[in-house]
């Protein structure tokens, strides 16, 4: 097995960092990245809100196409 040289990481970069985790974050969040979160939660919220439209308005009609049927077989 060939030996692996690899180099010394200055201690100094490792305090914040505890099992692997980084235990500090940044001092500051981004105000571009808050931004952009809540935009994301208001797509999110938005397609949410068209998908439900769309299945309310899709089962109206197909309750409509069942009555329809049923009105049609009882007429015979």
């Amino acid at each position: 097995m060939a030996k692996h040289d690899f180099p010394t990481i200055d201690l100094g970069a490792l305090d914040a960092v505890t099992g692997g985790r980084i235990t500090r974050g940044p001092e500051q969040i981004d105000p571009a990245l808050i931004q952009g979160i809540g935009e994301l939660a208001k797509a999110v919220a938005s397609v949410g809100q068209n998908l439900a439209a769309a299945k309310s308005q899709s089962d109206g009609q197909m309750m409509q196409m069942i009555q329809q049927m049923m009105q049609a077989r009882m007429g015979r």
